[in-house]
């Protein structure tokens, strides 16, 4: 009776919603169904033959969740997931009444949801998840987490609810600190010791003069099951298990080899009898996630890269992997709840790959303030705009390519603007 109510109230919800024009109303069903009918997701969610799988971390989580979404589907898997990225628990109630039939079953066989942080470990308590991938924890969002610590026990919380195992990154001592002891099946992921300097820790991150502050040890040298050893260009190796594959990925930037990395070693868990060099390939076949690397061919010529970043660890990342000498460089600065209202963290991100060079304009609601940040490090910017429109019009003007780093909010009205106005491009 649960899954029939919840599933009919969703939908319901669903329609009034569009019949209202409301563009962005994708979390309204699951809100009106977890306050009329509790319970919902673990009924529903409970009948899936492999279960649910949760993906979470500060950094990555909608580029892994798509990458193990469509390696799981390649294998023939009828995969349930939170596509729109709506991540918190109402976001996933309504994916999931909008997924099921009219009598509340759902015809998948496994779930893989992408979850906030924060709200991960409510969903986890709802839908007793079987596998759960902890990605990384990192300050961001300081207004609603305060210190990484915080982050960290979220993730973990979330962790230790997991029935059959869990993921977590083993260069993060944070994230493995809280499985360590619990009994659970533990799958590791990580980078070579040679490429750890690619891949610094949240703590290395942290400006303090001159000095970081030293990041805690890692509780244990277990090693990983996936490996990322080496990487260049579009190019990637990985150590899986005891064999060692090369992969040419659509995805690009170093972090997402990181990903790649984690998506691997749990896919390998879920799917143990599926080749390696099978499921390297169905990850290479994989294409960015929108707003995350995606290329535009713009009418006049020229080229836009769009890159999500939100906090000091994916804008060095975005720095190390996109900034070349011949490319245009834009940055795009909201500061709208759903980017986080404290952009202190701006001050953590180390700007020296863009020492010598422009930037040619930064944009968004807090444009000024990104310029005034770029001049402490030396770095000068040819025009503030903050209309994000009008910085499109002015970018398209250039034969170029240009790279857009991009707060959360920026991006998504970037994205939109660029694809209605260009082509997605490889």
């Amino acid at each position: 009776m649960r899954r029939l109510l919840g599933t009919l109230t969703g939908k319901a919800v669903a329609a009034a919603v569009r019949l209202r024009g409301k563009s962005a109303g994708q979390a309204m069903p699951g809100r009106v169904v977890e306050r009329l009918v509790p319970g919902y997701l673990a009924a529903v969610l409970g009948r899936l033959p492999r279960g649910v799988v949760m993906i979470t971390g500060t950094n990555g989580k909608t580029t892994t969740t798509k990458m193990v979404v469509e390696v799981l589907r390649a294998n023939g898997l009828r995969v349930l997931t939170n596509a729109t990225g709506s991540n918190m628990t109402r976001g996933i109630v309504s994916s999931v009444s909008q997924q099921a039939t009219p009598t509340g079953r759902l015809p998948f066989d496994v779930a893989v949801f992408e979850l906030d942080e924060a709200y991960a470990p409510q969903v986890a308590a709802q839908a007793r998840p079987a596998w759960v991938l902890g990605l990384n924890a990192s300050r961001d969002q300081l207004d609603r987490f305060g210190e990484v610590d915080t982050v960290a026990r979220l993730i973990t919380s979330a962790m230790r609810t997991a029935s059959a195992g869990v993921v977590v990154n083993r260069d993060d001592p944070r994230l493995l600190a809280g499985v360590s002891g619990t009994g659970q099946r533990v799958e590791r992921f990580g980078v070579a010791p040679g490429l750890l300097a690619a891949f610094p820790r949240d703590d290395e991150l942290v400006r303090t003069g001159a000095a970081t502050r030293a990041a805690p040890e890692a509780p244990d040298d277990e090693p990983a099951a996936v490996e990322l050893l080496d990487f260049e260009g579009d190019r990637a190796r990985y150590r899986v298990g005891g064999a060692e594959v090369d992969a040419q990925l659509q995805v690009t930037g170093q972090h997402n080899f990181q990903n790649g990395a984690a998506a691997l070693a749990l896919v390998h868990a879920l799917l143990p009898d599926v080749p390696v060099r099978t499921l390297v390939d169905q990850l290479a076949a994989v294409q960015p996630a929108f707003g995350r690397g995606q290329v535009y061919a713009l009418p006049g010529g020229g080229r836009v890269q769009l890159n999500l970043v939100k906090n000091p660890a994916s804008f060095r990342q975005g720095l190390a992997s996109y900034v070349r000498p011949d490319t245009g460089v834009v940055v795009a600065v909201n500061d709208l709840v759903a980017d986080g209202r404290d952009l202190s963290w701006l001050w953590d991100v180390d700007f020296s790959p863009l020492a010598g060079r422009e930037v040619a304009l930064t944009t968004g609601v807090r444009a000024v303030d990104m310029a005034l940040r770029l001049r402490y490090d030396d770095v000068a910017v040819g025009r503030i705009e903050p209309d994000l429109r009008a910085a499109l019009a002015a970018i398209a003007q250039s034969p170029g390519e240009t790279v857009v780093f991009a707060t959360y909010t920026a991006m998504l009205r970037l994205h939109a603007l660029l694809s209605a106005e260009a082509v997605t491009a490889r």
